[in-house]
């Protein structure tokens, strides 16, 4: 995989050519800098956003929003494990490595010199860069990582780290809440680029943001404690307002690899080998099927496979316009644009650690300039960095009132997060051009199969189906919150993965709410899920790779155990060569052990 590599010394000539002279001031040897402004730090922060997209292709495979063959696609989503030689955490690496010093530089400075939304903004991500570290790792070195006079690191329990990332989203608050009366340079918020990549240097934005993060951390907290659940509503409604408050980082996509988007054609990494999964593209259409509960089969009467009875999302009478958005499809763009309907394209999902039948842009075949152009959607090569969305903030209240019996209050938040999620998915459509071949006929397309007010049309007409706004609140279930969150998230959010494990993989559980091979929660050969009729079970239809249900049965790494994974493993050149001797003391399972992936983390184990 191609990456990208943030240098000082790329913006710095900018910096000087847009900015006062005073700034150079802070050093005492203009040769040897002692100090950096943090005008200068931010853009480099900010581009460490990449970060999250690489590590989807682990934690979106293990989510399913991904199937394929790639190394992302067979390997951590099918067998869920991978060598800890592959070096896969790239989250690890921005908060440690990318950010780092570079981030607490910019805060400290940001609070010596006067300027403190530097300070506030630092404090943000700091927040929210600890929370998906501990997230998708589980315990890591917190209080001593940045101590020079160590060469060994102690690992923090998650329950330590996700209270400092409270504590720093705390913060930031209360700077970002102070009045400010500083002139800042013009180069954080005006430009083609500005330092401020995110927010383009509006505070209140970024008290938001700073809210948003505390919001996620109260939610994961929630299996520990209810109680936190009231704490997760009030950091929502202290956060964003509307959808133009999304947290999203600008690339400015070209020629060159390192400035487009990880999605992009350039950047090459979505190509024939990890692409839209099977059951993604299900829950979009309507099509979850119906598995025999007594031999795990689907049932197909003549060429109709059964699905089930209730479906979440839509159903095959009822177009999710998202869809079109979402996934790649070879079928043609229509002539007139406004005649689409939910027969128009085909969809087409992957099976787990398979061949893909169709790319994310519509080929099949790897796509190329001639073929993609820039790509599309969110897989286009100057598509933004998601980081977090106004919908995505309003799904997890809507979850925290359902949970508290607050239903028809829940139900209410549910169908503006639905509508909102609409609105980000607009916000990013291209329409597109068809590339044609001999005979005048169309080969590829370049951008999206919709223009945006056709989108907003079908949304219309979705938005008032049964599947939200009639949806009545004798029907309404947590699986319409979740599973419209888990479509919200796509193809960007890594807190799905922080879903599907909070509630356990929809597996089966012992008294303790845990699952274990003793529980029956899997053998050595399957893993056992709750029966979809289950009320208890959240994702209708989800099954991990080797569940006993048709288009699954495939095995897990040996080294398992037959349990599915519960942590990404922590990054090969600094854990497993210089801090091997820290690594060896977790517990329950050692960091050293391979079968460590499996061991649970703090976040999912109920009080």
């Amino acid at each position: 995989m191609k990456k990208i590599l943030i240098s000082l010394a790329i913006i710095f000539p900018l910096f000087i050519a847009t900015s006062c002279s005073d700034y150079l001031d802070v050093n005492s040897n203009v040769d040897t800098p002692e100090r950096v402004h943090p005008n200068l730090l931010l853009a480099p922060i900010l581009s460490g956003f990449v970060s999250n997209y690489y590590d989807m292709r682990t934690a979106g495979s293990m989510s399913q929003y991904f199937n394929g063959t790639s190394v992302g696609g067979s390997t951590y989503g099918a067998s869920m494990y991978y060598a800890p030689t592959s070096d896969y955490a790239e989250v690890w690496k921005m908060v440690y490595y990318e950010w780092g010093q570079n981030l607490e530089d910019m805060i400290n400075e940001g609070k010596t010199m006067n300027l403190p939304i530097y300070a506030g903004i630092g404090l943000a991500l700091k927040s929210y860069g600890w929370y998906e570290l501990t997230s998708l790792h589980g315990e890591a070195p917190c209080k001593e990582f940045l101590d020079p006079g160590r060469t060994v690191f102690d690992y923090d329990s998650q329950e330590y780290i996700l209270g400092q990332s409270r504590m720093w989203a705390k913060q930031a608050i209360e700077i970002l809440s102070a009045p400010d009366a500083t002139t800042y340079p013009t180069s954080l918020s005006s430009g083609a680029t500005p330092t401020d990549l995110m927010y383009k240097g509006d505070r209140t934005k970024w008290l938001k943001f700073a809210w948003g993060a505390l919001a996620k951390n109260y939610m994961t907290m929630s299996m520990k404690n209810p109680a936190y659940l009231d704490s997760a509503i009030n950091a929502v409604n202290k956060s964003m307002t509307s959808f133009n408050d999304d947290a999203t980082v600008m690339v400015n996509g070209g020629a060159a690899s390192a400035q487009c988007n990880f999605f992009g054609v350039l950047r090459g990494n979505l190509v024939t080998t990890l692409n839209q999964s099977d059951y993604m593209v299900d829950v979009m259409t309507g099509k979850v099927k119906y598995y025999d509960p007594n031999t795990g089969n689907t049932v197909t009467t003549g060429k109709v496979t059964k699905l089930m009875d209730k479906q979440y999302v839509t159903d095959t009478l009822t177009l999710d316009p998202r869809s079109i958005c979402f996934f790649g499809t070879t079928d043609s763009l229509p002539t007139d644009l406004t005649k689409i309907n939910r027969k128009t394209y085909t969809f087409k999902g992957t099976l787990p650690a398979s061949a893909s039948q169709v790319t994310l842009y519509g080929t099949t075949s790897t796509p190329t300039a001639a073929t993609s152009g820039t790509g599309r959607w969110l897989f286009r090569d100057n598509a933004p960095y998601i980081a977090m969305t106004y919908a995505e903030l309003q799904f997890i209240k809507a979850e925290a009132q359902y949970r508290q019996d607050l239903k028809a209050d829940a139900l209410a938040t549910f169908k503006g997060a639905v509508a909102a999620s609409m609105q980000t998915t607009a916000a990013y459509i291209v329409q597109g051009t068809p590339v044609k071949g001999a005979g005048n006929k169309q080969t590829s397309v370049i951008g999206d199969k919709i223009s945006t007010a056709v989108f907003n049309t079908l949304s219309t007409a979705y938005l008032n189906s049964t599947y939200v706004n009639n949806l009545a609140l004798s029907d309404f279930e947590l699986s319409h919150i979740m599973m419209q969150k888990y479509v919200a998230l796509y193809p960007w959010g890594l807190d799905t993965w922080n879903d599907l494990r909070r509630y356990q993989y929809d597996l089966k559980v012992g008294a303790n709410g845990l699952p274990s091979e003793a529980a029956g929660s899997w053998s050595a050969l399957y893993t056992f899920h709750k029966a979809d009729t289950d009320p208890k079970r959240i994702y209708k239809g989800f099954y991990l790779r080797t569940a006993n249900v048709d288009n699954r049965r495939g095995t897990f790494a040996s080294t398992n155990l037959g349990s599915p994974s519960y942590r990404i493993l922590p990054r090969y050149n600094s854990e497993y060569i210089w801090n091997r001797t820290a690594l060896a003391g977790l517990t329950p399972i050692s960091g050293l052990d391979p079968n460590y992936n499996t061991s649970m983390i703090w976040f999912c184990i109920p009080q």
